[in-house]
Formats: C-alpha cells, structure tokens, sequence
C-alpha cells in the first residue's frame, strides 16, 4: 500500500501545530528564563496568548493538538489496565 502525500489543508495544520510547539518552546527556554535573569517576574503563557491572538488558527492547532494527547494517553492507561487485568 502506497502512502498518499500530504494535502494542503494537512500540510496548513501540520504548519501551525509546529509554530504552536515552537512558540511554547521559546516562551519556555528563551523569554523566561531571560526575564528571570533579569529579575523580572513572567507569567507562563503570557508571549503564546499575545501571539495567538495574531494567529488563531495556531491556538486552534493547540487546542486540538492538546485535546488529541489527552484523549491518546487515556487511550493508553485504559489498554494498560486490560493487560495488567489479564494476568
């Protein structure tokens, strides 16, 4: 079975779910810890809500992205219980 490439409207969200992650990434290791440095005090999340009022689709991407993970890792626990019960 061949895999079909991408389609736009997949490449757009896959786009903004890595500027999602990207931008997370430099609020977390680059503005805070600058901030802290220099003795001010920075409000997790503060740079990704100025920047995605700039972008809504980006914090559309995280939104979804995060309601994936969450549904993924129940997933995960709920096939874990049924193995650990099955021994």
């Amino acid at each position: 079975m061949t895999i079909k490439p991408l389609n736009a409207s997949q490449k757009k969200l896959l786009r903004h779910l890595a500027l999602a992650l990207s931008v997370a990434d430099l609020e977390d290791k680059v503005l805070k810890p600058s901030f802290q440095k220099e003795g001010k005090v920075y409000k997790d999340g503060d740079f990704r809500k100025h920047y995605f009022r700039k972008m809504p689709e980006v914090a559309q991407a995280e939104r979804a992205f995060i309601k994936a993970m969450e549904a993924a890792l129940r997933d995960l626990k709920s096939s874990f219980e049924v193995q650990v019960e099955r021994k």
